[in-house]
């Protein structure tokens, strides 16, 4: 994850020099998520909700959802000076149903994996 725009609930993922653009407000209960950390502890108080993928840069998330075409341009949110500007189609977008924060997740595996997929010819099929 590369942004989160609090204000437009939109999150930019990124890979490579490519970027999506997501709608995180299906997401996103503004009340809950005030309510998830407990100021007094470290303990969440509801461990099936876990917002904290919303306050953290640059770091792996799991996006669920579908894609969508907008009618008009989203905006895309600002990003970070230091960065190349990604490719980004600001007509296509996630509508996000679940964004969890992807812990454990060994970058390095998915790529073999998705570009050994990528390898295997496809079957052909009877008609």
């Amino acid at each position: 994850m590369l942004t989160y725009d609090p204000e437009s609930a939109h999150v930019l993922l990124h890979d490579a020099s490519s970027a999506l653009l997501v709608d995180a407000s299906l997401c996103i209960n503004l009340e809950a998520m005030h309510s998830v950390f407990d100021s007094s502890s470290d303990r969440s108080k509801n461990p099936n909700v876990d917002h904290s993928w919303a306050l953290q840069r640059k770091s792996y998330v799991w996006a669920v959802g579908y894609l969508e075409r907008a009618d008009d341009q989203l905006p895309i949110p600002i990003l970070p000076a230091y960065l190349p500007a990604p490719d980004i189609n600001p007509s296509i977008f996630m509508r996000a149903l679940i964004i969890s924060p992807a812990k454990d997740l060994d970058i390095v595996r998915l790529h073999a994996a998705l570009t050994a997929m990528a390898e295997v010819p496809a079957t052909p099929y009877p008609i």
